[in-house]
């Protein structure tokens, strides 16, 4: 068990989905915390963000970032930080123009105050 499921992160992470007014209609399955998955690495991630068609409500975490889908079927992802909600991410053109992994890097770097003003661009890696 990783150090972040072993932390209340995840509980928060929860707590935070349930609160959004589209993943809170999640009944199928309902948004709880089995449909949350650690990725290991941002390959994993990537991978597992770009394979598409995730069921709303489907969770992927890496370290201490999480991404939540918002659209049955689709690539809008809550974007959460430690325990706060900051953006809604669609990741297809990201991920098309190869740069998934510099923008993950971004995120992590970033400060709460860069997230939540949505100033994380300004990160220099």
């Amino acid at each position: 068990m990783s150090e972040f499921q072993e932390t209340s992160l995840i509980k928060e992470w929860i707590k935070i989905g349930k609160k959004n007014p589209w993943i809170r209609e999640a009944c199928d399955p309902e948004f709880n915390i089995f449909p949350t998955c650690e990725c290991k690495t941002i390959e994993e991630l990537e991978k597992q963000i770009e394979h598409g068609n995730w069921c709303l409500g489907q969770a992927f975490f890496y370290k201490n970032l999480c991404f939540i889908n918002q659209v049955d079927g689709g690539d809008e992802w809550l974007t959460i930080k430690d325990d706060y909600a900051f953006e809604s991410y669609t990741f297809a053109r990201i991920i098309k123009r190869g740069a998934f992994e510099k923008e993950i890097n971004k995120l992590l770097a970033a400060t709460k105050e860069q997230c939540q003003s949505l100033t994380y661009d300004e990160v220099i890696l």
